[in-house]
């Protein structure tokens, strides 16, 4: 078993109109209360980091399921969008829905046809954050082959 330590930092001095620290390894951020749920959204807040996450992961792992399967030239644009949802007086994400649009080697436009739906389960098995929150948030993936 491998085991890796991410390191995190967070300060926070008042209520909920106040504006808090995050420090990572590299990152650096304000956090507060989304301005759409009362807050004063100022910086960043919990759940943009939990979309943002689990797209960085989906894309890091694409892009290496790609290469692993010989593609060329890959590149993938890709936006996510997390839907929250209040139920049971509680607020959740319920569902992550990520677009990539994906340009590999003109050549090999058709083979990706092909092996998309494979090859896009595969990514999101191997991709720690949709494994870390499988089966308590929705994850969709609506690609498209450019």
């Amino acid at each position: 078993m491998v085991k890796h330590d991410f390191n995190v930092t967070t300060h926070w001095i008042g209520g909920r109109e106040s504006v808090g620290k995050l420090n990572g390894d590299i990152l650096s951020e304000q956090i507060s209360i989304p301005e759409g749920l009362g807050g004063n959204g100022t910086g960043t807040n919990p759940d943009e980091l939990l979309v943002s996450a689990a797209s960085s992961c989906y894309i890091i792992s694409l892009a290496a399921v790609l290469e692993r399967s010989n593609f060329e030239s890959i590149e993938i644009e890709q936006s996510s969008v997390g839907t929250a949802i209040f139920e049971n007086a509680k607020f959740k994400m319920d569902t992550i829905t990520h677009y990539p649009i994906i340009t590999v080697k003109s050549t090999q436009k058709e083979q990706l046809s092909k092996k998309l739906d494979k090859l896009l389960e595969l990514a999101d098995k191997n991709c720690m954050i949709s494994n870390s929150i499988r089966g308590n948030v929705n994850i969709k993936i609506q690609p498209k082959i450019k």
